[in-house]
């Protein structure tokens, strides 16, 4: 039984039957650690305030905290194909040119066609489910801080606090400037929150990143062989590694998103290529379920475009094993019965597990800042090493990657190269919450014209043009906070 912690409920917290879990890859090593399931209680019931209040609490207030960051990133299978549904991944990659809405609800048709509505309940539900993430975490993470007996031999305040920092990544890379961030107080009242610009943003995930590092460094090896001998060691050591290499992945996410390319190479440069932060997914419950599986393949509410509004990136007629798609049977349609269905096949299930953070990402960090500091030697050579061995967690769910091919060779010029990076990004890191983000950074911070990076010119369906816009707009019902205001900015 997990105690998620909601943002919008105060005096009780009613528990179900989920089991939340995560696998992580050591540094340096080349598998992935087994799937812990933190808790199996199987008597649903309610959880009055003062049972969160001590040590034995933390692994069910860990475990939400993990539970919620699952429903704000990779969203379920819960309420069908509205409420939680949509994470970040759906959404996000629906306004960029990942995904293209195949069904027949007007606010995510406006949304795929760059014209997203603030009083849309869809995107209402999902700005309400990363803020809940973010509170859950940040909650948990004063939990621990509070109850935890010895927090050099737990990875939970460690872990707490990298989830809260990717809430904020979230909220920076998929909205517009001016997100108000409120508190839930102890009574059940809120603290109502400044609109934050989105530099605030990223400084506040770069707080939590900081913060979690220094508790992963934290975690002690001689004590935990002292105290619990060579089975307590080896957890620490796994739990110390993940941490530390999640946090760092995170910072460099948070410095390339703030342009800072140099420090973020240096972020990232110890992790290696083989860690992998898994969000884990199973059938015990709908909302355990993988949401981008059940989005696309289950409730066919999503598809796999092409060459999106004259100017995405090729998905299908490009082959790629990175992005696998197929359309079966020949005539398959989405759920609207006129656009084809062309399904995804990165996650094959609804137990497939999403990755959160990897040393690919580190990796493709570290071409991208070779790239900019003209050493192309350096940048091919990341680039094609990842071609040559793909890691394992590509694909989830399925056989490991084999070698890639052709080798990479040098661009003509740096606007190619940055096409060639960008594209390799795109192939790499499909489906995992980066495409937007990268899209607004290719105009924010190379110069490109909204024309060349975003869809645009006519929609394909409901007669309608693309819109501008390259973020998400605070909701409408946002205005119940006194001093948020619309966007600040929609700059990308």
């Amino acid at each position: 039984m997990i105690a998620r912690l909601h943002d919008m409920i105060g005096p009780l917290l009613r528990r179900s039957r989920r089991r939340w879990g995560l696998a992580a890859s050591l540094a340096g090593a080349g598998t992935l650690l087994a799937a812990c399931h933190l808790l199996d209680v199987s008597n649903p019931d309610i959880v009055p305030p003062g049972g969160l209040n001590n040590a034995a609490a933390l692994p069910t207030i860990r475990a939400g905290a993990i539970g919620d960051l699952h429903i704000a990133y990779t969203g379920s299978g819960a309420q069908g194909s509205g409420g939680t549904t949509e994470g970040v991944i759906l959404l996000g990659g629906m306004l960029a040119d990942e995904l293209i809405n195949t069904e027949t609800f007007p606010d995510r048709i406006l949304a795929d066609a760059r014209q997203p509505q603030r009083e849309s309940v869809t995107l209402t539900n999902v700005f309400r489910n990363v803020h809940r993430a973010r509170r859950s975490a940040e909650a948990a993470a004063g939990k621990f801080r509070q109850y935890s007996p010895d927090t050099t031999l737990d990875a939970g305040l460690a872990e707490v606090l990298n989830l809260a920092g990717y809430a904020y990544v979230f909220l920076a890379e998929n909205y517009c400037s001016g997100v108000p961030v409120s508190t839930v107080n102890a009574d059940g009242t809120f603290s109502y929150g400044d609109p934050l610009t989105t530099a605030q943003v990223l400084d506040t995930a770069l707080n939590r990143f900081r913060q979690a590092l220094a508790a992963a460094f934290a975690l002690d090896t001689v004590k935990a062989l002292a105290t619990g001998g060579m089975s307590l060691l080896a957890s620490i050591r796994a739990s110390r590694a993940s941490m530390i290499n999640l946090a760092r992945v995170g910072t460099g996410r948070v410095l390339v998103d703030a342009g800072n390319l140099a420090a973020a190479d240096t972020a990232v440069t110890a992790v290696a290529t083989s860690f992998a932060y898994l969000i884990q997914h199973d059938l015990n419950t709908t909302r355990q379920n993988n949401g981008v599986f059940n989005g696309i393949r289950k409730f066919k509410r999503y598809g796999v475009p092409d060459v999106e509004g004259r100017v995405g990136l090729a998905w299908r007629t490009v082959a790629d094993v990175r992005t696998p798609s197929f359309r079966t049977p020949a005539t398959n349609l989405g759920f609207d019965g006129a656009t084809p269905q062309y399904d995804q096949n990165r996650y094959v299930d609804e137990k497939a597990a999403t990755p959160l953070a990897s040393g690919l990402e580190a990796r493709l960090i570290n071409a991208e800042a070779a790239l900019l500091r003209k050493d192309t030697t350096t940048y091919l050579t990341t680039l094609n090493a990842l071609r040559a061995t793909p890691p394992s967690y590509v694909l989830s769910g399925t056989a490991a990657l084999t070698a890639i091919t052709p080798v990479l060779t040098s661009p003509a010029d740096s606007n190619a190269a940055v096409t060639q990076l960008f594209t390799e990004r795109g192939r790499w890191l499909w489906l995992t919450g980066h495409r937007l983000g990268d899209l607004r950074r290719l105009e924010r911070q190379y110069a490109r014209p909204d024309g060349l990076v975003f869809p645009n010119g006519g929609y394909f369906k409901s007669g309608l043009q693309y819109g501008s816009a390259t973020s998400y707009p605070i909701p409408l019902d946002e205005e119940n906070n006194p001093k948020a205001a619309t966007c600040l900015s929609t700059a990308p």
